[in-house]
């Protein structure tokens, strides 16, 4: 099991699904995958999730799609052990 550090962009990212009232659940889910590193963990990721890495200005991060539903994204980036997770929300909040 990897660690994990969340940034400040991502606990606001967070709050403001909270103040939405968007149910989090899913997302500590995924969380949860994504800090279990495990063969299955990785393949149900994939699957139910869409995970895939990005490139450009984002290259060595991982993104996914929040219990597949559609525009709720999660990205993260995993480093000696550790889990950055970076951002959550839509992809039109993360790429403005």
């Amino acid at each position: 099991m990897l660690g994990a550090r969340y940034t400040s962009r991502f606990n606001r990212d967070v709050k403001a699904l909270v103040r939405k009232h968007r149910d989090i659940a899913p997302l500590g889910e995924v969380i949860n995958l994504v800090l279990a590193d495990t063969d299955e963990s990785k393949r149900v990721l994939k699957q139910r999730h869409n995970m895939h890495s990005f490139r450009g200005s984002w290259s060595g991060s991982n993104e996914c799609h929040v219990a597949n539903a559609g525009d709720w994204l999660v990205i993260w980036k995993i480093g000696n052990g550790l889990v950055v997770f970076q951002r959550t929300g839509s992809y039109d909040e993360l790429f403005k």
